[in-house]
Parts: C-alpha cells; structure tokens; sequence
C-alpha cells in the first residue's frame, strides 16, 4: 500500500479551490434571500456562471432528504460518490433553486451544505436528470498534527479526489442525452472519524497533472 502526499503546488490548489467556495457569491436580489438565520444562496458561482444566470435571483432549493444507510460514514469515498450522485442529479422544478439534495453528506457550515449546487441547467419537464460516478481517484491528502508525540504527521484530516460524473437526461422509457463532467471534492474528518465533503470545484489541470510523490506505507 503507497500513501499518496500531495506536493506544495497541489496542496496551494486545493486551497484555492475552498478559498474561492468560501468567498464568492451569488448575484441576485434581496427579495430572494433566505429567513433570518439561514445562510444565503452563494459561494460557488464563477464569473462564467454569473453570466450565465443574468444576474436572476434563486432561492434555495427543498430540504434535502437523509443519508443513504447503505452509505458508510466512515468511508470517504463512499461519501463522496453518495454527494457527488445527489448533487448532480435534477428535477425540473429546480429551475431558480438550489439543490440541496446532497446536504447530508456536506460538512455543515460548508458551501455545499449551506448553499448547494446551482442547477443552471434544469431538464425539461417530463425528464429527470440522474448521475453517477463513473470514477474516483484520490489524488491529494492533508495532515494533521501528531499531539500525541509533538512531531512528525498526524492522522488524515483532508482528502482530496477527481471523480468523472456521468449524466443522464431523459424521460422514463424515452431516448437520453448523456453528459460527461469532472469534479474535484475535498472531504474533511469529522470529530467521530466520518468524512463529509467540505469543497466542491469544476477540475482544474494543475489538481491533476500527476504532481504528487508516493511513499511507501
């Protein structure tokens, strides 16, 4: 078994990529915004995606349903391939909204969790649009510090994946229109051990160029 240690330039891009999740956010008006206490729609929108939207208000989607109990927590691919599968995923009337059908596998307080995945593209009415992760390739981990010995690396606290998303657009029975996407994820531990996703970004060529070294475990 080989560990895969991310290098500098990885590491810096996986911190854009929640740095700029962090901090965008979404053009729209103030009638739209959500009740007092709620977080507001925003935090993954590009300036292409802006455009995209004409500057149209959207409110936030319908609450999401619970986790898979098939879906072990503790299993951060697993975890990923549940969000990324929820997250892609449409239904007609997200037109205007968010979808917050993949929350439960968001960490909380995260854009994915609290904003959601824009739908810019919803399928037409009569059709469903159904995802599923066709790959999965981790491709960058963090470390925490090791408190126990005051040195050296400790448990994993981030990891990072590129996942292929197949989509398929359609009506039951009827003829589909496939789409291939790629997306980066970052998964971050929970205090019990479980992962839930923390990022999610379109795939940037400097996450995988291959620059990362491999030891021995």
């Amino acid at each position: 078994m080989r560990r895969i240690r991310p290098t500098l330039a990885v590491l810096a891009t996986l911190a854009a990529v929640l740095a700029v999740l962090g901090v965008a956010q979404l053009g729209g008006g103030s009638a739209r915004l959500p009740p007092s206490g709620e977080p507001p729609p925003g935090g993954v929108l590009s300036a292409d995606d802006r455009q995209a939207l004409d500057a149209r208000p959207v409110d936030r989607g319908a609450p999401p349903p619970p986790t898979d109990p098939d879906v072990d927590p503790a299993d951060s691919a697993a975890v990923a391939r549940a969000y990324l599968t929820a997250a892609h995923s449409a239904h007609p009337d997200d037109a205007g909204r968010t979808n917050l059908r993949a929350t439960a596998y968001a960490a909380p307080d995260s854009p994915p969790a609290a904003v959601g995945v824009l739908v810019l593209d919803p399928p037409p009415a009569g059709t469903e649009r159904t995802a599923s992760v066709t790959g999965l390739d981790l491709i960058a981990v963090a470390h925490g510090e090791d408190r126990a010995h005051g040195h050296g690396a400790g448990p994993e606290v981030r990891r990072g994946y590129r996942a292929a998303i197949e989509t398929t657009t359609g009506a039951p029975g009827g003829p589909v229109v496939r789409e291939q996407l790629v997306r980066h994820v970052v998964l971050a531990r929970q205090p019990d051990d479980t992962w839930l996703v923390a990022a999610e970004s379109t795939a940037t060529p400097d996450l995988s160029a291959g620059e990362h070294r491999l030891e021995p475990r």
